[in-house]
Order: C-alpha cells, then sequence, then structure tokens
C-alpha cells in the first residue's frame, strides 16, 4: 500500500510518499513560496534528487508539479506509474468544526475546516485548497484527514476546562483540544523504545510518565502518562501557550479587547498583530526565527536576548508544572526544529531543574546530532532527542482508514 502524507502550510506543500510494507520511504520533498514565486522545489526519491524554481501561483500547481516528479520516467524508472497508484493521501491537518480524530475527506470534512478558518486562519485554507487540488488531479484516490486534535482525547475533564460560560461550551464547543497531535504521539511510542535499547526504562511502559516538548516556529508541550496525552499546552487555537515564532502564546484576554477600545485597534488589526507581529518576532524585533535571535543576542541585542530568555522560561515552567501533574517524571524528550537541534536551547531549558533529577551532560548535548540520550548517568530523568516523524503517525491512520473502506466495498 502506497501512502502520500501531505503536510501543507500557508506558502508550502511538503510530501513523503511511504510504502506501508516495511514503512519504507519511497520519496520526499516540498516546495516553497508557494503564491510568491520564484518558488523553490526539492524532492528526493531513491533514484534521483532534483531542486529548483518554478511558478506556483497557487497549492494546485505546487501539487500537479510534485506528481509530476513522482510520475517521471525521463530519467529511470519513475516512483509511480500514475497518480492512480496511489492508495491514499493522507493530510496532517489541523482542527475541524465536529471532527477530532481521522476522517475520510468528504463536503462535510471540508465543511468543518472552513467553519474553523476563524481560528486557523492561516491553516485552514491552505488544506482546503490542497484538498481540492487532489480531489482535481487525483479523483478516484481516497483522502483521509487525520486531526491534530487526535491524541489528546484523553484529556481528563478537568484538563480540557477553559473556565468559560456553560452556553460557550454547549453551543459552541469551547475547550482545551490541543495540537502538535501527531508529533507528540510519535514520541509517546518511540521515547519508551529508545529508553528499553539504551537500557533507561525503569518503569512499566503503561506507567511512564514523560513530557514531550515540541519546539519549532510553533512549539507546545504534552504531559503523557502511560502513552496517553493528559495535558498540553494548546487549547482551543494554536494561538495559545507557549510562546511562539510569531505568536504571542497564551495572552491575558482583556489585552486585545484593551487594544481594541482604548488603542482603537481594529478585530482584524489585533488579529493581525497577535498571528504575525508577535510572540517571539514580537519580543526580538528581529523575526521569529531562532537562529536569528541567536545571532542578535550574542551581538548584544538587549531584545533578542529577553526573546531567548521568556521562550526558555517559559518551556521550564511548563515542564514543572506537567512534573508536578504527571506526580514526577521519568523522561523528557525534544523534538521539532529548535528542540532536536538547539542544544543551546535545550541547556537554557533545563538549568535549574536539578531539583526534579534533572543532570543534563554539556558535553553530548553539544555533540548530538539525530536521535539519542543527553543526561548524564547519574540523572533520575532520562533526557532524550527524538527527530520528530509525524508523516509516519499521518500515514499509518491513512492506511488504517483506507483498509476500512476497501472492507467495507468488499
Amino acid at each position: 500500500m502506497r501512502i502520500l502524507v501531505s503536510n501543507v502550510g500557508s506558502s508550502s506543500y511538503k510530501f513523503r510518499l511511504f510504502e506501508m510494507e516495511g514503512e519504507r520511504l519511497l520519496a520526499e520533498g516540498g516546495v516553497e513560496r508557494i503564491g510568491n514565486p520564484p518558488s523553490r522545489y526539492s524532492y528526493r526519491s531513491a533514484a534521483r534528487r532534483t531542486e529548483g524554481v518554478l511558478e506556483a501561483p497557487d497549492h494546485l500547481a505546487a501539487i500537479h508539479h510534485v506528481m509530476a516528479f513522482l510520475t517521471d520516467s525521463a530519467e529511470g524508472p519513475p516512483v509511480l506509474r500514475s497518480i492512480g497508484e496511489l492508495d491514499g493521501v493522507g493530510f496532517k491537518a489541523v482542527f475541524a468544526k465536529g471532527y477530532l480524530t481521522s476522517a475520510v475527506v468528504d463536503e462535510g470534512v471540508i465543511a468543518g475546516l472552513e467553519a474553523y478558518i476563524p481560528i486557523l486562519p492561516v491553516h485552514n485554507p491552505a488544506y482546503i485548497a490542497a484538498i481540492r487540488a487532489f480531489q482535481e488531479l487525483a479523483p478516484g484516490v481516497p483522502l483521509v484527514a487525520v486531526f491534530e486534535t487526535w491524541f489528546h482525547q484523553t484529556l481528563p475533564p478537568y484538563a480540557q476546562e477553559l473556565g468559560v460560560p456553560r452556553s460557550w461550551v454547549r453551543e459552541h464547543g469551547i475547550r482545551r483540544y490541543g495540537f502538535h497531535g501527531a508529533s507528540h504521539r510519535w514520541i509517546s511510542q518511540r521515547a519508551p523504545e529508545l529508553l528499553e535499547a539504551i537500557g533507561r526504562l525503569r518503569v512499566p511502559r503503561e506507567e511512564l510518565r514523560l513530557i514531550s516538548c515540541h519546539l519549532g516556529g510553533s512549539s507546545s508541550l504534552c504531559a503523557i502518562r502511560g502513552g496517553r496525552s493528559v495535558d498540553t499546552t494548546m487549547a482551543f487555537s494554536t494561538q495559545s501557550g507557549l510562546l511562539q515564532g510569531t505568536r504571542c502564546g497564551d495572552l491575558d484576554p482583556f489585552v486585545p479587547l484593551y487594544m481594541m477600545e482604548v488603542g482603537g485597534l481594529s478585530l482584524q488589526a489585533v488579529q493581525q498583530a497577535l498571528q504575525k507581529d508577535a510572540g517571539l518576532a514580537g519580543i526580538s524585533g528581529v523575526g521569529g526565527d531562532m537562529r536569528d535571535i541567536w545571532e542578535a543576542a550574542r551581538k548584544g541585542n538587549p531584545d533578542a536576548q529577553l526573546a531567548l530568555d521568556t521562550f526558555h522560561y517559559g518551556v521550564k515552567k511548563w515542564i514543572g508544572a506537567y512534573a508536578a501533574a504527571l506526580g514526577g517524571v521519568d523522561a523528557i524528550a525534544f523534538t521539532g526544529g529548535i528542540g532536536e537541534r538547539g542544544a543551546e536551547n535545550r541547556a537554557a531549558i533545563l538549568e535549574g531543574l536539578e531539583f526534579l533529577g534533572v543532570r543534563l551532560d554539556p558535553e553530548r548535548n553539544a555533540q548530538l546530532r539525530g536521535e539519542g540520550a543527553i543526561h548524564r548517568e547519574d540523572s533520575t530523568v532520562a533526557l532524550l532527542v527524538i527527530p520528530a516523524n509525524e508523516e509516519i503517525i499521518v500515514a499509518r491512520e491513512t492506511a488504517r482508514r483506507v483498509q476500512e473502506l476497501t472492507a467495507q466495498a468488499g
């Protein structure tokens, strides 16, 4: 079974193609700067690599170019003889009204995505565009949306509650849903495997207390007990929780109300500010990319240093909170672009957590590339770095849904 996983951004499209027997990666790549040409692409398969620029005014054009690469036979056997060889396309979708786990895409799913555009104005229009593109290019191929909220359906009621009027909950479903679910689910599965491999799985898997730190342009933490999500930092939207690259994270709700009433800002202006001009970018003044912020801080920029300190403090604070929620912690895992490649960030976050039994090995932390452990031998808490692999989670669930469809049809 061949499953194509689609990861869609407002101006990007990334893909991975899996042969599910053996979970072999057949091809991967992506297109950047969609709608803002020249758009850059980079693709890789077992037979060849290619990169360059193209005109991609929309997601349809980008996906058409990806499909052309996968079916191209000019330089040897193609990855696919035709688009019809795909058994399914899985979308790492975020949130749709009325859908919390996964669903075969139909007009109801698209309507659910449209209903939540007000809280996901960047994500949902892009996913709708990508879904429509595949409906046009591959009309016979099942499409499956695997929602980021899926992993967090095990949150207890008190962890879901946001303290809003009951009518808001009943009529609009306002509660904590959580996101980055595919990433946290992968960590929940991979962390015990890695701990067992290095001889550090000291409790049964069903008792493992794990804190997953997905840190990147968008960041969240998840408290995991026995492989199940019991709390997470994001709530009703991806705007909440930790400081983000350009989004503010948790915020006193009266701040935007005050800026609208006293500052004279429109609703649209407040939305733009909190989604595009806030977070790390808002504090640092040099943008939301952690690499740029570190460079500016090293040159003595006090605002850049403040952005770093605020981010590290926020992650540290949530780790402490989740250690309390779990009644202790056996392992802390870092993933995402910052979590995987940011040794200085990991060190700053973990500093001061020695009271929990955290003992970071500075040399291991600085030298590690890829997956591994970064704790000292006397650390009672295992410290792990695990590269993100959200796509395999989406691929597995897509394959399951496709198999259900096949069984129903047969």
